[in-house]
């Protein structure tokens, strides 16, 4: 049996994926899909470390809806960042150190 992944780890996996996918708007629109049901899930208040990550996520899902390509490239660079740090901060965690 397969555990159903946690809302937070629902939003990293779609995030990650839009951010990687580097397509266009149109091609990545089942991951945006897959990124504002990873919201939904979520719910409007995330943990702290994940704010800036799920208040990008929102702005490129928004993008997509209105069809801007110039918000999308945006939202989808935020969240590239907002990401970077997240998992910066992940390796850089003394319980990584091995």
């Amino acid at each position: 049996m397969t555990r159903k992944p946690s809302p937070a780890a629902r939003l990293l996996t779609a995030a990650t994926a839009v951010v990687l996918f580097r397509g266009g708007m149109v091609i990545c629109t089942d991951l945006v899909g897959a990124l504002e049901r990873a919201l939904l899930a979520l719910g409007r208040d995330p943990p702290g470390e994940l704010a800036d990550i799920a208040a990008a996520a929102r702005d490129v899902v928004e993008a997509r809806l209105d069809a801007d390509v110039t918000l999308f490239d945006e939202g989808r660079d935020r969240l590239s960042r907002g990401l970077a740090v997240y998992w910066a901060g992940k390796a850089l965690d003394p319980a990584m150190r091995g």
